[in-house]
């Protein structure tokens, strides 16, 4: 009966480290995203598309 225990406790402590892992990652990632605030203004007439080079063989 202690073996079941044993592995019982085994896996609850091994998703409890992925859980806490998973949180810990979603913070660090959401903490950073928040850091970073995103440009305000766009400059929309920059927005053109360049030709590209054409290369003679």
């Amino acid at each position: 009966m202690e073996s079941r225990d044993d592995k019982l406790i085994a896996i609850i402590g091994l998703l409890s480290a992925c859980l806490i892992g998973v949180v810990f990652l979603f913070t660090m990632t959401w903490l950073t995203d928040v850091r970073h605030p995103a440009e305000t203004s766009l400059d929309v007439q920059g927005c053109t598309l360049k030709k590209k080079p054409v290369h003679s063989p």
